[in-house]
């Protein structure tokens, strides 16, 4: 089983941060404004770019909880059913947010159609991330997942928690009303 420490290897936690957006020196950032109805314990574990976090929610041991992202846009879901999948995820669609954005209220074939997009896109803007991915696959015991885009898909739709804001308003759903075609430079390609 991955544990969470062994992510904090400095080339482990340096290629998460820089190549995959899972920053965990963020994890220690204020997590004061964090409420979740229903109220579960959670763990920070990292932090991303625009200031959206990963939690840890539930009573499990820390790799076995779920894995919670609250964006800094008012959005919050369940991304994995835990630690290990979440990497897997992370391995195997980085775009996995792009993929949530542009899904047409999370339609699972919407969301095909933009990683048909994104691979392209990801792959020429980070032309490092194979490398990256290799060492972390090396040093680490990651699981491989079949069908990765509908695991995320599922986890978003059985989302059991939410973030409540200082207002009280929730959170919305990570699944965003765009589509592929909204994305102009993608509509050019096809």
């Amino acid at each position: 089983m991955i544990k969470y420490s062994d992510l904090q290897s400095a080339n482990i936690a340096d290629a998460l941060g820089e190549l995959f957006d899972f920053e965990l020196c963020r994890a220690n950032d204020d997590d004061s404004w964090i409420k979740l109805a229903p109220s579960f314990p959670f763990t920070v574990l990292a932090g991303e770019a625009s200031g959206g976090v990963f939690l840890a929610y539930g009573n499990l041991e820390l790799e076995k909880r779920p894995i919670l992202f609250v964006s800094s846009e008012g959005q919050a879901g369940k991304i994995a059913n835990n630690l290990p999948e979440f990497l897997a995820l992370l391995m195997a669609i980085p775009y996995w947010f792009d993929l949530l954005k542009f899904s047409g209220n999370g339609d699972l074939s919407e969301m095909r159609q933009t990683a048909l997009f994104m691979e392209l896109e990801y792959y020429e803007d980070y032309p490092e991330l194979p490398e990256a991915r290799k060492l972390i696959q090396s040093q680490l015991k990651i699981p491989t997942i079949e069908d990765p885009i509908t695991t995320l898909h599922a986890c978003v739709n059985s989302t059991d928690c939410t973030v409540i804001a200082d207002d009280g308003w929730k959170y919305e759903t990570l699944f965003n009303r765009f589509v592929s075609s909204d994305n102009k430079s993608w509509s050019q390609k096809t």
